[in-house]
């Protein structure tokens, strides 16, 4: 019966299934997509690299920080209650007698 079963199999017309090459179409046809999405012909060129930033700017940048923390440190603490409503508006949606 195995040897049969074996060669039965290479009377098969169905093709194997190749799951890299599935994914790959996938991927190109929402590549695809994207790209029709956005109206452009190809995608754009990759971004020239990052390039390191000035000591000015980062000096600037690290200060700027600096003073932000300062000044939290001389906020007083929000009180909770602050938080929450100090009145309570009611607005009725419905006439009286709609309900009946």
């Amino acid at each position: 019966f195995l040897a049969l079963l074996g060669s039965s199999h290479a009377f098969s017309t169905c093709r194997t299934l190749d799951l890299e090459a599935a994914r790959r179409k996938r991927i190109e046809a929402v590549r695809g997509q994207i790209l029709s999405k956005l109206r452009l012909p190809e995608p754009p060129p990759d971004p020239p690299p990052a390039r390191a930033l000035p000591d000015e700017v980062r000096a600037l940048y690290n200060s700027t920080q600096e003073l932000l923390r300062q000044r939290a440190l001389l906020r007083a603490p929000e009180d909770p209650e602050d938080y929450y409503a100090k009145e309570l508006h009611r607005f009725p949606m419905e006439t009286p007698g709609d309900g009946e």
